[in-house]
């Protein structure tokens, strides 16, 4: 149940529900795509969750399970969860809907409040954090935890009540590894590292700097620039308050550059969490307000590299036996 602490977030639900709604016979209106991207993109509304507790709240993959989802339920109170659920997949492994949420771990706030815009996995993917409103905490659960292993009050650092959005800059972008954190209050996003503690979870560095945006910070990804419509590697931007994404080029440092920011998409209620699908690259999207999950479809896929494998002795002579008797093999990329 919503407590009366959660002043923000649950206060604009009601906000987001009128203003996805027409003057002209209340039909509720789709999300949509910015003009300059929707010939490249679209967006569909994928429903809610079944059994996934409201109000919605950040999302993420499993570490090593492409196949489940990781999404924040009982948003924003201290009964607060992170719920595991089985995406299905279509033939061309674009999701098209969601099994039955279970409770994979409770992410409360330090003394109030719970998980909020976003869930994240470290680089080395042994822990996963997660935002707390309105406590203005970031939280860390363990591999096999159920419980978090680690909170840590950002108003030691001077951060305003409260967070918002983190995320961690992935490999292949400039400042990777980095960790970066919204103000969802001030409108700041934040640049820091973690240090690991000795005990499985890390400390975080005070901020070095803080960039002023606006809209109602919440999560962020890390867009490429061979997609279709970025000339530059980017960043997606959930504004909870404005109800749109934005798009804005990154800097050396892997951070927003405030100058060019632009739409991606707009009239989209309250969007808090996201994640990109790790096999089609499409970007999720969940909605507080609706507690629903919405996916823009039309990224470039990931590409990856294939583990290095052990290979016997045995194996090697029989592979080069192979190469011998056929001298026209050759690899493919």
């Amino acid at each position: 149940m919503i407590t009366p602490t959660v002043l923000k977030k649950v206060s604009m639900v009601t906000a987001g529900a009128a203003f996805i709604t027409l003057a002209a016979g209340g039909k509720a209106q789709a999300a949509a795509l910015a003009p300059s991207f929707s010939s490249f993109y679209s967006i569909t509304d994928l429903g809610p969750v079944p059994e996934l507790p409201e109000t919605y709240a950040g999302i993420t993959f499993k570490a090593g399970d492409s196949n489940t989802l990781l999404i924040g339920g009982l948003a924003n109170t201290l009964d607060s969860g992170i719920y595991a659920v089985k995406v299905t997949r279509g033939s061309d492994d674009q999701i098209i809907g969601f099994g039955t949420a279970s409770l994979f771990a409770k992410a409360p706030g330090i003394s109030e409040g719970g998980v909020d815009a976003s869930i994240a996995y470290s680089p080395n993917t042994d822990v996963l954090f997660y935002t707390s409103y309105p406590d203005n905490s970031i939280g860390q659960i363990k591999q096999g935890s159920t419980d978090p292993d680690k909170q840590i009050a950002l108003n030691a650092f001077g951060i305003p009540a409260s967070t918002g959005g983190l995320n961690f800059v992935p490999k292949g972008f400039p400042g990777a590894g980095r960790l970066k954190f919204t103000s969802y209050t001030a409108n700041l996003f934040f640049d820091t590292t973690i240090i690991p503690d000795g005990a499985g979870t890390y400390d975080i560095a005070e901020p070095s700097q803080s960039i002023q945006l606006s809209g109602g910070l919440d999560s962020f990804n890390y867009i490429k620039a061979e997609n279709p419509g970025f000339s530059k590697d980017s960043l997606l931007l959930l504004e909870y308050d404005a109800g749109k994404i934005a798009a804005y080029a990154i800097d050396v440092n892997g951070d927003p550059i405030a100058a060019t920011r632009q739409d991606f998409v707009t009239d989209i209620a309250n969007p808090i969490g996201s994640t990109i699908d790790p096999v089609t690259g499409d970007l999720l999207l969940s909605s507080q307000s609706l507690n629903k999950v919405f996916v823009v479809r039309g990224f470039t896929p990931p590409t990856s590299i294939p583990e290095p494998q052990t290979v016997s002795v045995t194996g090697l002579v029989l592979l080069g036996l192979g190469l011998l008797l056929k001298p026209r093999f050759r690899t493919h990329n």
